[in-house]
């Protein structure tokens, strides 16, 4: 349950509808605050809305264009909103801009929840719905040292052009430039989706940027980078998921969740499955590369290990002081915008048993100072604001969507407590790990 403090208000659920109880004065600023905590509660596949107006006693042109705004919002996925005890001058206020035409109206709550739950769609299951589209695993190529990108040997060598076209998803360390000397200082987080190559340089701005395939195509932009890592192959299986409270669902949750489904109905699973994932943000924690790998390297060469300073970060003798290079927030951020991520998982112990560890090493890299986890998630992502409705479960379409008719606004790299309130997520089993 979520309580706000300009009213008595709050959210909850009923079966598959959302009911919003509120009771004092909807004016501007009730209104607004109502609409913030109703917004962090919708999950992407709710199809009804109820708000049980029995204990609102005022209600301003703001309070309408609340409802305006919801009843907008509900029509785009084909559902409905309904108010129920309402007043008589509130009744009023609601008649006179012609609200009631196109907003239903109940009794009460239990009238109006008797008639909505059968639209309201399927209750949501906490644990995630699999289902199988299809296909073999993937390979999963990779280029550079993630591990040597953080701890070394690292020096200008390691940074080489990625040949266009990319492919369709990718996620590494790299940066765009006229000419690969250029480029090599300035890698940071970068992330490939159909095509389209995000990147944020490490000049200290943590500004993202992005270049079109047909600008990469081109030749005249050369894209460099230290480490990168792309599957060849389909993502056979697809989990859609919504979180069951308000506080969102991590992402090592639903890498948890993936990983027991793959363990329980996929034999030849190797331990290490790519990623690829649609979801609506409860809040982002990212640890992003601020500044140049090559010079820190270089530092890091010529002084004494630093003691650790982050949650996430540290420092152990002969390797890089992440902490130099890396900014980490995780204070939640985004909510509500929309996340397209790409990215891939090693399960420690079960891809020790059937893989070669020399085959690992070069992916993962130990956070000194991190809390320990049976899993290593490498994960970036783009956060996209004004996506309009898509059906939950629709991925590869859904991405389109967003990368066609919302506006980019960040680029992260993932930290496993970032959180979702709803995702679809589109998973590869890895049956082979080439460096290319």
């Amino acid at each position: 349950m979520h309580q706000c403090d300009c009213m008595d208000c709050t959210v909850t659920r009923e079966g598959n509808v959302i009911v919003v109880s509120a009771c004092g004065r909807l004016d501007g600023f009730g209104a607004e605050k109502v609409d913030e905590l109703l917004r962090s509660s919708l999950h992407e596949g709710d199809r009804a809305v109820v708000i049980d107006m029995s204990g609102v006693d005022f209600m301003s042109s703001a309070g309408l264009r609340f409802f305006q705004s919801l009843y907008i919002t509900m029509k785009e996925r084909s559902g409905r909103v309904a108010v129920a005890g309402v007043g008589e001058y509130v009744h009023k206020i609601f008649a006179m801009g012609g609200f009631l035409r196109v907003i239903e109206e109940y009794p009460d709550l239990a009238a109006a929840l008797a008639d909505l739950r059968p639209a309201g769609g399927e209750a949501e299951e906490a644990g995630g719905a699999f289902s199988d589209r299809g296909g073999e695993g993937a390979i999963l190529r990779y280029a550079g040292s993630l591990r040597a990108a953080y701890a070394g040997p690292f020096s200008e060598q390691a940074i080489t052009a990625v040949p266009v076209p990319v492919g369709d998803y990718m996620a590494g360390i790299g940066a765009a430039a006229p000419d690969l000397e250029a480029a090599a200082p300035l890698v940071g987080e970068m992330l490939g989706i159909r095509g389209t190559v995000y990147t944020m340089p490490a000049d200290g701005n943590l500004t993202p940027d992005y270049l079109l395939p047909e600008h990469l195509e081109g030749g005249h932009i050369t894209l460099a980078s230290a480490f990168r890592a792309g599957v060849d192959g389909t993502f056979p299986t697809h989990l859609t998921l919504a979180a069951d409270g308000p506080d969102g669902i991590a992402l090592q949750d639903i890498v948890k969740t993936i990983a027991n489904h793959l363990s329980e109905n996929d034999p030849d699973y190797t331990g290490v499955f790519s990623f690829l994932l649609r979801g609506t943000v409860r809040g982002i924690c990212s640890a992003d590369i601020r500044s140049s790998l090559l010079e820190a390297h270089r530092a890091a060469g010529k002084t004494e290990p630093a003691q650790p300073h982050s949650m996430y970060f540290g420092k152990r003798p002969g390797s890089l002081a992440a902490d130099a290079v890396t900014a980490t927030d995780i204070e939640p951020r985004y909510d509500g915008e929309t996340l397209i991520a790409f990215g891939y998982v090693v399960d420690r112990a079960r891809a020790e048993s059937a893989l070669d560890p020399a085959v690992i090493e070069p992916l993962t890299y130990a956070r000194a100072g991190a809390p320990a986890s049976p899993f290593f998630i490498y994960a970036t992502g783009a956060v996209y604001a004004g996506v309009p409705f898509v059906e939950p479960g629709v991925l590869e379409e859904g991405i389109a969507t967003a990368l066609e008719k919302g506006t980019f606004t960040a680029l992260h790299h993932l930290l496993p407590i970032a959180k979702l309130r709803s995702a679809t997520v589109g998973i590869a089993p890895v049956t082979r790990i080439e460096r290319v």
